[in-house]
């Protein structure tokens, strides 16, 4: 190859390359360039006859440099009442900045560092398999409504204002309270703990990771119930019925954590309570009942029981009415032993302890 030839086919390389990489900086993941929206989040269901599921709590978003650093901050609770009592909080946060994401694991106090890919348009990735149907005003803020199989979406500038899904019955709805653009983001609010960083990925299993199926699963539900529509089943009409066998599975996905925790509590709750009958039938004085069901106590905590459940409980005056208590409690919970070893997910257990 001639000299004047290597050079031009150098000088067209060059060319490209220099191409896709003023190409891949001009991708902005949002078409704003600085602010944070407040949000607040709502959802809930009836998992079984015998069970509802509540979400609530809050949704924090602050970004700078078009979307290439950003933090998003949810906090709430997730709550079950009915045949199964469960109470989780939840306190998710995210950071997003050039080449990796640091998500912040509160329960082991680190935080788990990892690559990511190119900056994207969310617009693209919002309203992938979407239809345009008109505008709304969220939060002060015109947005497009994007419509889809059980979901809806006010989308501004590639910042998602408002999501309302249906999913089998399931409801969630993540609705924008108060939205600030081309603003300062303060270096304060986008803080990360001081925790140490720990690199994660999905082939190394040496991180300490406690609950991880109960984080995963509830997580997923509070960020995005409507991904767990079957692509198959993606039109743009809202599904008129629901399909009980797919309802099912999904109730036991969502479900899977407090299945774990339940199958895993109840077994030691009705120990404690034994234990507790024992020590009730040799205390003598106020302090030794109160130190007798202590574990107890502890056990209902885990699984959701809300104070007033055992303040009453615990300040029984009278001996004999308190064991009368804690024996017909044992009779029950045993009676429902056969059943809840037999349970092989969720929707089995609450049918258990119905």
């Amino acid at each position: 190859m001639s000299i004047y030839k290597r050079t031009r086919a150098v000088l067209a390389l060059t060319f490209i390359i220099s191409s896709a990489l003023y190409a891949s900086e001009d991708v902005h993941r949002f078409d704003v360039e600085q602010g944070f929206v407040h949000y607040e989040i709502l959802g809930g269901a009836q998992l079984t006859e015998e069970t509802n599921l509540n979400i609530h709590g809050t949704s924090t978003l602050h970004f700078k440099e078009w979307g290439a650093v950003l933090q998003e901050e949810d906090n709430g609770i997730v709550e079950t009442k009915g045949a199964i009592n469960y109470l989780q909080k939840i306190k998710r946060l995210e950071k997003h900045s050039r080449g990796k994401i640091i998500t912040v694991d509160y329960e082991n106090e680190q935080l788990l560092e990892r690559k990511t890919d190119k900056i994207f348009s969310n617009n693209e990735k919002e309203t992938e398999g979407l239809l345009h149907r008109g505008q709304e005003v969220v939060a002060g803020v015109l947005c497009a409504i994007w419509v889809g199989p059980s979901i809806k979406k006010c989308i501004y500038k590639g910042i998602v204002l408002k999501q309302e899904s249906n999913v089998l019955g399931v409801s969630y709805v993540k609705k924008a309270t108060k939205a600030v653009f081309d603003t300062n983001t303060s270096q304060e609010q986008c803080v990360l703990p001081d925790f140490p960083k720990q690199p994660f990925s999905l082939f190394k299993d040496n991180i300490k990771t406690k609950n991880k199926t109960k984080s995963e699963n509830v997580c997923k539900i509070f960020k995005n119930v409507a991904n767990e529509v079957d692509a198959a089943d993606k039109s743009f009409e809202p599904s008129k019925g629901i399909d009980t066998k797919r309802r099912k599975k999904f109730i036991n996905k969502i479900g899977q954590g407090i299945f774990k925790i339940q199958k895993k509590i109840l077994p030691e709750l009705l120990m404690a309570m034994k234990k507790s009958r024992e020590c009730l039938q040799l205390s003598e004085d106020q302090f030794d009942i109160n130190q007798c069901i202590e574990t107890y106590d502890e056990k209902k905590r885990i699984l959701g029981f809300q104070k007033e459940d055992y303040v009453v409980f615990r300040s029984e005056r009278k001996k004999n009415t308190l064991l009368d208590n804690v024996e017909d409690a044992i009779i029950d919970l045993q009676a429902r032993m056969p059943c809840i070893k037999r349970a092989k997910n969720f929707i089995d257990i609450s049918s258990c302890m119905k």
